[in-house]
């Protein structure tokens, strides 16, 4: 009884120690909305309005709730569950404007990622001993992984769906075939993409039936998911339907539109960076650096060496199961960005703890536990300093004279940005649409506005980090960000303002680690900055996925005329 007690007492303390990590830096942007989906999600939010009747709302054409009743929003491939509780919430306490409605989201985002520490504890319960020592080391390794922390900080329905997957998951393991359906529904109104998850619940169900050996209990429970499932999933997304069954029109349009944009072919601006990845094992390098981290990858590596798959737990054997069906699924895609995945992060903690049991060496466990907890904290470290780009700007306004003529890159945010008491209007400002296809009259432009320009702005390495990798595509503006960087055009690299993951310590220079990635330069795995605004020890993340990056800690680039 005591040990159950405690038991309990650490999973309520884990859990909240979870939620206060992907609280910690909340405002992580200082209010510039920084993150284009979350931006586009909280207009949304800010400018729906709730019905006022039951039939109104389920009234496709007249619900104020529809985003496809405003023509801003034609295109929304999103789902409404995160959105309608986001309304619903900022509407209940008073933060219904553009201003606030993303720390709701974001507030939210990072409860429902934290319950996952509780649903993990369930799941361990059939798969560990209850006093086994591994029964909360799942929910554990999961409150520390760098992804779902990251992406809990973003008004976004990734970490929604997870939650709703991971639920079901947790209460068909308990036969809790109604629940199970109710939470399905609400995975599949948080995002389309979960109906991946469905071969899974089929193996359940089979496995189910091998067991019970009854086929009238097997169909009645099978009827009740179907349904619960259908009924929440109608609820809670309710245009993406035309009538009661029918598929509305429109949404199937909004997604063929969406899978064009993310084909090779598509040449949408954020999709350039694919084309320079080998699918399967850039997706794999971002899960082992960037996802979980080195430390609980080594758990899983040794751990497999000594698994028997005779005797190991079924449900291991389906979370191993769906992570490589996902992986494979996924990162073979042309597109296959990182947050796609997280919907397998839970389960690789469950197998990790799995495996990590199996190790002959308690001690070694210990360590590599403790080595992916400070992992986790450092990438925490991104939230404890200013955003780089509004670090960014107030460099700007201190240092770049009124009147100045800047250039930044066209489809990333522009810099300076609106700070209090400073206005980017100060400045001349023109646009580089580095994106366009390269032709003669793409650079005739160019090089009028390059020749006219004192200051080039680039936000963050989304167009340097991708165009120079695809010369064949880009051979002129690769050619451009080759001379750029090597000082060949007149510029040199004024300021670098960086927010890498580390420890800030009383130093007087940044030590990174990692390899850099500047276009025509000789790159290094480390190197020293005697500049930096917050000297300490920090691992360079420049190779990573792009969105790992731009969003919330980008670098900043500004380079400065020197041929006048």
């Amino acid at each position: 009884m005591k040990n159950y007690l405690t038991t309990k007492i650490l999973l309520v303390l884990l859990f909240l120690f979870a939620l206060s990590l992907r609280l910690y830096g909340l405002n992580w942007d200082q209010g510039t909305h920084l993150h284009p989906d979350e931006r586009f999600l909280t207009m949304v939010t800010n400018d729906i309005r709730l019905p006022t009747s039951l039939p109104q709302y389920f009234d496709n054409s007249q619900s104020p709730l529809n985003p496809y009743n405003y023509p801003q929003y034609q295109f929304f491939v999103y789902g409404t569950l995160p959105v309608f509780l986001t309304k619903a919430i900022t509407v209940l306490i008073g933060f219904d404007n553009y201003d606030k409605v993303h720390l709701v989201g974001r507030s939210l985002s990072a409860f429902f990622d934290s319950s996952n520490i509780f649903l993990l504890y369930l799941i361990s319960l059939k798969i560990f001993k209850q006093k086994s020592k591994l029964i909360l080391l799942p929910s554990l390794l999961y409150a520390f992984c760098i992804l779902p922390i990251q992406l809990s900080h973003f008004y976004a329905v990734d970490t929604f769906l997870t939650t709703f997957l991971l639920s079901t998951f947790t209460f068909i393991t308990y036969s809790r075939f109604r629940l199970a359906g109710v939470a399905f529904g609400l995975a599949l109104a948080c995002k389309i993409s979960a109906i991946y998850f469905s071969p899974i619940i089929g193996l359940f169900f089979i496995i189910f039936l091998i067991k019970s050996k009854n086929i009238f209990r097997f169909l009645l429970c099978t009827f009740y998911f179907v349904l619960f499932t259908f009924i929440f999933f109608r609820i809670f997304q309710p245009y993406i339907f035309d009538g009661i069954f029918k598929i509305n029109l429109h949404f199937i349009d909004n997604i063929k539109q969406l899978q064009s944009m993310t084909r090779p072919d598509g040449n949408f601006p954020p999709s350039i960076q694919w084309f320079s990845k080998i699918p399967l094992l850039f997706s794999l390098q971002n899960i082992i650096l960037w996802g979980v981290g080195i430390p609980l990858t080594l758990i899983t590596i040794l751990g497999i060496f000594k698994l028997n798959l005779k005797k190991t737990n079924y449900l291991i054997l389906i979370s191993i199961l769906w992570t490589l069906i996902l992986y494979f699924y996924q990162g073979s895609q042309f597109a296959h960005t990182m947050r796609y995945l997280l919907i397998i992060y839970p389960f690789v903690c469950l197998v990790a703890s799995y495996l990590g049991g199996l190790l002959n060496s308690v001690k070694l466990l210990n360590f590599l536990v403790i080595c992916h907890l400070i992992l986790g904290f450092l990438f925490l470290s991104i939230y404890t300093r200013p955003h780089s780009r509004v670090q960014a700007s107030a460099w700007i306004y201190d240092h770049l004279p009124p009147g100045s003529k800047i250039t930044n890159e066209y489809w990333d945010d522009p810099l300076p940005l609106y700070l209090q008491g400073n206005d980017p209007n100060i400045y001349n400002d023109t646009m580089l649409p580095l994106y366009d296809p390269d032709s003669p009259e793409k650079w005739d432009k160019l090089n009028q506005v390059i020749d006219a320009t004192d200051y080039i702005i680039m936000s963050s390495n989304r167009l340097w980090g991708s165009i120079p990798l695809v010369p064949d595509k880009f051979p002129q503006t690769s050619k451009f960000y080759q001379e750029l960087f090597s000082q060949n055009l007149g510029f040199t690299k004024l300021v670098e303002i960086n927010s890498y993951p580390g420890v800030r310590l009383p130093i007087n220079s940044c030590y990174y680690f990692g390899p850099s990635n500047f276009p025509g330069v000789k790159n290094s795995w480390f190197s020293i900055d005697t500049q930096c605004l917050y000297p300490g020890i920090y691992i360079r993340d420049d190779i990573a996925e792009e969105a790992f990056s731009v969003y919330d800690h980008p670098k900043v680039l500004i380079f400065s005329r020197t041929d006048h």
